[in-house]
Protein backbone atom coordinates (compact mmCIF):
# COMPACT_ATOMS: atom_id res chain seq x y z
CA UNK A 1 0.00 0.00 0.00
CA UNK A 2 1.68 3.56 -0.96
CA UNK A 3 1.86 6.24 1.70
CA UNK A 4 -0.55 8.70 1.30
CA UNK A 5 1.58 11.24 0.34
CA UNK A 6 3.18 9.22 -2.65
CA UNK A 7 -0.56 8.31 -3.80
CA UNK A 8 -0.83 12.57 -3.67
CA UNK A 9 1.92 13.32 -4.92
CA UNK A 10 1.69 10.18 -8.11
CA UNK A 11 -2.05 11.53 -8.39
CA UNK A 12 -0.42 15.28 -8.91
CA UNK A 13 1.46 14.00 -11.27
CA UNK A 14 -0.83 12.47 -13.45
CA UNK A 15 -2.96 15.43 -13.54
CA UNK A 16 -0.26 17.58 -14.63
CA UNK A 17 0.79 14.91 -17.56
CA UNK A 18 -2.97 14.62 -18.82
CA UNK A 19 -3.51 18.25 -18.17
CA UNK A 20 0.06 19.22 -20.31
CA UNK A 21 -1.24 16.38 -22.86
CA UNK A 22 -4.99 17.76 -23.43
CA UNK A 23 -4.12 21.34 -23.39
CA UNK A 24 -2.38 21.17 -26.30
CA UNK A 25 -3.92 18.24 -28.08
CA UNK A 26 -7.29 20.18 -27.43
CA UNK A 27 -5.58 23.02 -28.69
CA UNK A 28 -5.24 21.38 -31.92
CA UNK A 29 -8.35 20.16 -32.33
CA UNK A 30 -9.62 23.88 -31.94
CA UNK A 31 -8.02 24.26 -35.50
CA UNK A 32 -10.16 25.34 -38.49
CA UNK A 33 -8.96 22.45 -40.26
CA UNK A 34 -9.74 20.13 -37.76
CA UNK A 35 -12.34 21.60 -35.56
CA UNK A 36 -15.59 21.20 -37.74
CA UNK A 37 -15.04 17.48 -38.34
CA UNK A 38 -13.92 16.16 -34.55
CA UNK A 39 -14.78 18.61 -31.58
CA UNK A 40 -17.59 20.57 -32.95
CA UNK A 41 -19.61 17.75 -31.70
CA UNK A 42 -18.57 18.23 -27.86
CA UNK A 43 -19.00 21.90 -28.76
CA UNK A 44 -22.99 21.70 -29.55
CA UNK A 45 -24.11 22.46 -26.17
CA UNK A 46 -22.51 25.96 -24.61
CA UNK A 47 -23.79 25.52 -21.61
CA UNK A 48 -22.03 22.48 -20.15
CA UNK A 49 -23.39 19.87 -17.58
CA UNK A 50 -22.11 16.66 -16.27
CA UNK A 51 -23.09 13.73 -18.87
CA UNK A 52 -21.87 16.20 -21.26
CA UNK A 53 -18.05 16.33 -20.66
CA UNK A 54 -18.41 12.66 -22.31
CA UNK A 55 -20.46 13.92 -25.38
CA UNK A 56 -17.63 13.80 -28.21
CA UNK A 57 -16.57 12.13 -31.59
CA UNK A 58 -14.68 8.90 -30.83
CA UNK A 59 -11.53 10.09 -32.44
CA UNK A 60 -11.59 12.84 -29.98
CA UNK A 61 -11.94 10.64 -27.16
CA UNK A 62 -9.26 8.60 -28.25
CA UNK A 63 -6.70 11.84 -28.64
CA UNK A 64 -7.81 13.18 -25.65
CA UNK A 65 -8.53 10.08 -23.31
CA UNK A 66 -4.75 9.08 -24.02
CA UNK A 67 -3.21 11.51 -21.75
CA UNK A 68 -5.13 10.08 -19.04
CA UNK A 69 -3.17 7.10 -19.49
CA UNK A 70 0.34 8.22 -19.89
CA UNK A 71 0.07 8.92 -16.33
CA UNK A 72 -1.01 5.49 -14.81
CA UNK A 73 1.60 4.02 -17.17
CA UNK A 74 4.28 5.86 -16.20
CA UNK A 75 3.65 6.40 -12.42
CA UNK A 76 1.02 4.01 -11.50
CA UNK A 77 2.90 0.87 -9.47
CA UNK A 78 -0.07 0.46 -7.24
CA UNK A 79 -4.14 -0.50 -8.01
CA UNK A 80 -5.23 2.02 -5.28
CA UNK A 81 -3.72 4.88 -7.39
CA UNK A 82 -5.11 3.15 -10.19
CA UNK A 83 -8.28 3.74 -8.50
CA UNK A 84 -7.76 7.31 -6.68
CA UNK A 85 -6.40 8.66 -9.96
CA UNK A 86 -10.00 7.00 -12.10
CA UNK A 87 -11.74 9.02 -8.70
CA UNK A 88 -9.86 12.28 -9.04
CA UNK A 89 -10.07 12.66 -12.61
CA UNK A 90 -14.01 11.62 -12.93
CA UNK A 91 -15.20 14.52 -10.21
CA UNK A 92 -12.71 17.08 -11.96
CA UNK A 93 -14.27 16.31 -15.25
CA UNK A 94 -18.00 16.20 -13.77
CA UNK A 95 -16.91 19.39 -11.71
CA UNK A 96 -16.12 21.45 -14.67
CA UNK A 97 -18.52 20.15 -16.66
CA UNK A 98 -21.10 20.75 -13.91
CA UNK A 99 -21.98 24.48 -15.12
CA UNK A 100 -21.81 25.67 -11.19
CA UNK A 101 -18.82 27.19 -9.69
CA UNK A 102 -19.62 26.00 -6.05
CA UNK A 103 -17.71 28.87 -3.59
CA UNK A 104 -16.93 25.81 -1.15
CA UNK A 105 -16.00 23.23 -3.79
CA UNK A 106 -12.44 21.74 -1.98
CA UNK A 107 -11.12 21.14 -5.40
CA UNK A 108 -10.77 25.52 -5.51
CA UNK A 109 -8.06 25.20 -2.99
CA UNK A 110 -5.72 23.27 -5.46
CA UNK A 111 -3.85 26.42 -6.69
CA UNK A 112 -4.02 26.90 -10.84
CA UNK A 113 -7.25 24.97 -10.74
CA UNK A 114 -9.33 25.93 -13.77
CA UNK A 115 -12.63 25.01 -12.60
CA UNK A 116 -16.21 25.23 -13.75
CA UNK A 117 -16.26 29.28 -14.93
CA UNK A 118 -12.80 28.65 -17.28
CA UNK A 119 -14.44 26.10 -18.76
CA UNK A 120 -17.88 27.63 -19.10
CA UNK A 121 -15.94 30.48 -20.77
CA UNK A 122 -14.15 28.15 -23.48
CA UNK A 123 -18.11 26.21 -24.32
CA UNK A 124 -19.22 29.88 -24.27
CA UNK A 125 -16.49 31.63 -26.38
CA UNK A 126 -14.99 28.74 -28.52
CA UNK A 127 -11.77 30.00 -28.25
CA UNK A 128 -9.21 29.87 -25.14
CA UNK A 129 -9.02 27.99 -21.94
CA UNK A 130 -7.79 24.74 -23.72
CA UNK A 131 -6.72 23.17 -20.29
CA UNK A 132 -8.29 20.74 -18.78
CA UNK A 133 -7.61 20.82 -14.77
CA UNK A 134 -4.86 23.43 -14.57
CA UNK A 135 -4.97 27.21 -15.73
CA UNK A 136 -0.96 27.64 -15.80
CA UNK A 137 -0.73 26.54 -20.01
CA UNK A 138 -3.61 29.21 -20.92
CA UNK A 139 -1.71 31.73 -18.61
CA UNK A 140 1.58 30.78 -20.00
CA UNK A 141 0.47 31.01 -23.87
CA UNK A 142 -1.88 33.57 -23.57
CA UNK A 143 -4.87 31.86 -24.61
CA UNK A 144 -7.17 32.84 -21.68
CA UNK A 145 -6.41 36.48 -22.18
CA UNK A 146 -10.45 36.82 -23.25
CA UNK A 147 -11.48 35.05 -20.35
CA UNK A 148 -9.17 37.39 -18.34
CA UNK A 149 -10.90 40.46 -19.68
CA UNK A 150 -14.67 38.74 -19.26
CA UNK A 151 -13.87 38.33 -15.31
CA UNK A 152 -12.45 42.17 -15.14
CA UNK A 153 -15.72 43.20 -17.03
CA UNK A 154 -17.87 40.99 -14.58
CA UNK A 155 -16.08 42.31 -11.89
CA UNK A 156 -16.93 45.95 -13.01
CA UNK A 157 -20.30 45.43 -13.52
CA UNK A 158 -20.71 43.59 -9.73
CA UNK A 159 -19.34 46.67 -8.38
CA UNK A 160 -21.68 49.29 -10.34
CA UNK A 161 -24.53 46.73 -9.25
CA UNK A 162 -23.71 47.12 -5.82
Amino acid sequence: MPRWYMLLARCFGCAVIEDTWHYFLHRLLHHKRIYKHIHKIHHEFQAPFGMEAEYAHPLETLILGTGFFIGIMLLCDHVILLWAWVTIRLIETIDVHSGYDIPLNPLNLIPFYAGSRHHDFHHMNFIGNYASTFTWWDKLFGTDSQFTAYVEKMKKVEKKTE
